[in-house]
């Protein structure tokens, strides 16, 4: 599906009624918002999407050093403030 639509003097748009029943957006909610060469991307906010944005980090930038830390299980954790700062989701404060 594509849509055009356009952007107003303040940075806004809207994105067409068939866009957000196609992924689920039924009000208010947060988007991921990222861009990749000359391309913006907006998903659905969500754990799993932060996962996907770091996983493709890691991918892009392996010298970048990621607040990661080693639970007892193996896993990597990584504090969801720190990705969000790291994406520009939310500010440095």
């Amino acid at each position: 599906m594509a849509k055009i639509v356009k952007v107003d003097r303040w940075g806004r748009l809207v994105l067409p009624q068939d866009v957000r029943r196609a992924v689920g957006i039924k009000g208010a909610e947060e988007l991921l918002c990222r861009v990749v060469g000359d391309k913006i991307i907006l998903e659905k906010f969500s754990p799993e999407s932060i996962s996907t944005v770091l996983d493709e980090l890691e991918e892009i930038a392996p010298s970048l050093e990621l607040d990661a830390e080693e639970t007892e299980e193996g896993d990597k954790y990584i504090d969801e403030e720190y990705a969000l700062r790291k994406l520009g989701i939310r500010g440095t404060n």
